[in-house]
């Protein structure tokens, strides 16, 4: 590729520039996203979400991503495979989603945990239903057939 005209340059510039800033997006929020694992709120979700942030430009993370949506819907079916666990998960989902609510509503200091708490209980409740447990089936079947994603 020959770099000698004006316009050649900028879209050298340009790509390397939007593929810099959706590196910095995605590290940002996989970052928050790993603090979640500690911090309330729906880490598993966010750092999915900042792997598909950077999936959209490094290969690297379009397989991590793979990877991960195979390992957290493994994990979900086998909460969700059975009566107690379905019931265990819409139980504790409800009692985010209440808890998140009543303690933004309560301590406004900690509004954005409480918010964040019952984001991951409406994630957990939404894991419940029929088209996404058949999504989740379908990613944790793809993940075990899949000798890159073990």
């Amino acid at each position: 590729m020959q770099l000698h005209s004006p316009g050649a340059w900028i879209r050298v510039i340009a790509r390397n520039a939007k593929r810099l800033m959706v590196f910095i997006a995605g590290v940002a929020v996989l970052l928050a996203g790993l603090a979640m694992l500690a911090l309330p709120g729906p880490g598993v979700l966010v750092i999915i979400l900042g792997l598909v942030i950077l999936a959209t430009e490094f290969t690297w993370a379009e397989r991590m991503l793979d990877r991960a949506t195979a390992t957290a819907a493994g994990a979900a079916v086998r909460v969700t495979d059975n009566n107690t666990g379905r019931a265990a998960l819409a139980v504790s989902g409800l009692a985010m989603i209440i808890g998140g609510i009543v303690g933004a509503a309560l301590l406004p200091s900690l509004r954005v945990v409480g918010i964040s708490v019952a984001v991951a209980g409406a994630v957990g409740l939404v894991t419940l239903l029929p088209q996404v447990r058949a999504w989740i089936d379908e990613k944790a079947a793809n993940g075990a057939t899949d000798p890159s994603a073990g």
